[in-house]
């Protein structure tokens, strides 16, 4: 009898090193016995017996959770199926509406956001939106003055991130928060002014308290954090005027439709609560490792290219805000680390990595298609007129780290680019 073959990675690997946590990050042991012990809530939280009120309050629990995590209500806690539904909720959700009633409207983004914000702008310029797009510095930075200049009287909505998934900019949101609330208190006119925030990368490395963001919106993504896939949340401040995306229920206040799924949802608060936990300590380590893993690269490969902000000790939200630092200075997020390498291509360069044991990517595992360089990394090259300019869109690899990240694992990654490179040199 032919015995079962059990398919076990180490079978081809000595190592594994997971180095793709801006795309997705494996379940906390928390969070992973939170969704075990809630699999046995199997009632639907709409129902009155016995079942359905220990599922209500479950979640109810999961919301309370949320919300004191960054500092929000309960009732501003909208539960989604990820951070992607969040963003589509906070931009059809507030801007359909006020279309129907203002048949032009313009709402303010930046060059680099996500797909889950730039689509669905585009999508609604068929119903009379128009969207200015920011442009970012060499760094990924929008200007705080340009935003300023751009907001018009037709402005309804301002929609930034907080942490960029694939070169880690910090963008200066306490500041823009300052511009919208001037335009806001100059207005003669009763057309509103939104400002949301996709933080979707930022809770295990920023400390994030709405209040102090002064956002009207605001997401969170549960598989960017430790948590689950499949949930994620929209903060919605009192008072924001929102209606659904998803029609045919009254869950979550009636602005989304569905039985909620109350593993995910606990799963998912354990997380954030969990992540916005000792963020401080958590950034420095995994910053020094970062910094160790691009020192380590550079020795091996002189002319790499670093993506995005200069490598800084101090990676935390209020660096970024640091007058002492100057106006131009950005920061970037912890774990990040974004390189290009010369005549490396880039989705070459990480299948070559994978067979040697390196998890690790070239750009959002969201935007669309295959072939084309990330439009991230074109948006920072702009305007250099530099001979290596054209060539890194095409060449830059994304390496994030998970929270658990040593040095061994950043030795054992800039051993495996050294291998990949040498090896594409010579086939060159």
């Amino acid at each position: 009898m032919v015995g079962k073959i059990t398919y076990n990675r180490t079978m081809f690997f000595k190592r594994r090193v997971y180095a793709d946590a801006a795309a997705a990050t494996p379940l906390s042991a928390r969070s992973k016995g939170e969704l075990v012990r809630l699999l046995e809530v199997y009632g639907n939280t709409g129902a009155l017996h016995t079942e359905a009120v220990e599922a209500k309050k479950e979640l109810d629990i999961a919301r309370k959770l949320i919300g004191g995590a960054i500092g929000a209500h309960e009732d501003e806690i909208i539960f989604t199926a990820s951070g992607t539904e969040a963003n589509n909720l906070a931009i059809q959700g507030v801007l359909r509406p006020l279309l129907q009633t203002w048949s032009e409207l313009n709402a303010i983004t930046s060059a680099i956001e996500h797909q889950s914000v730039l689509q669905p702008l585009a999508m609604l310029e068929r119903e009379g939106l128009y969207t200015s797009e920011l442009p970012v510095d060499e760094h990924g930075l929008i200007s705080v003055e340009q935003l300023a200049e751009v907001i018009n009287d037709e402005t309804v909505f301002v929609s930034i991130q907080l942490v960029n998934s694939e070169i880690g900019t910090i963008q200066p949101i306490k500041e823009i928060t300052k511009v919208i609330r001037r335009v806001r208190q100059s207005r003669s006119s009763n057309v509103p002014l939104y400002f949301h925030v996709d933080a979707s990368q930022a809770p295990l490395w920023i400390p994030i308290k709405v209040d102090s963001l002064g956002c009207d919106l605001l997401t969170l993504d549960a598989q960017k954090i430790q948590g689950p896939k499949g949930v994620g949340a929209l903060y919605v401040r009192r008072n924001t005027s929102i209606e659904p995306v998803i029609w045919g229920g009254v869950q979550e206040k009636a602005l989304r439709a569905g039985t909620p799924n109350v593993p995910l949802v606990g799963a998912f608060a354990v997380a954030l609560f969990d992540a916005q936990k000792e963020v401080e300590s958590r950034v420095q380590k995994v910053a020094e490792v970062r910094d160790f893993c691009f020192s380590e690269i550079k020795k091996h490969i002189p002319d790499v290219i670093l993506n995005g902000p200069e490598l800084s000790p101090s990676t935390s939200f209020d660096s970024v805000h640091d007058k002492s630092l100057g106006a131009t200075r950005a920061a970037r997020v912890a774990n990040n680390l974004n390189i290009s390498v010369p005549h490396l291509e880039a989705q070459m360069a990480v299948i070559a990595l994978d067979a040697e044991g390196v998890a690790a990517s070239t750009r959002s595992a969201c935007s669309p298609g295959t072939e084309e360089p990330s439009h991230v990394i074109k948006a920072i090259l702009e305007n250099d007129l530099g001979p290596t300019a054209a060539l890194r869109a095409g060449t830059a690899i994304r390496i994030t780290f998970l929270p658990s990240a040593t040095k061994s694992d950043a030795l054992y990654i800039a051993e495996a680019l050294k291998k990949v490179a040498k090896r594409y040199k010579n086939m060159a």
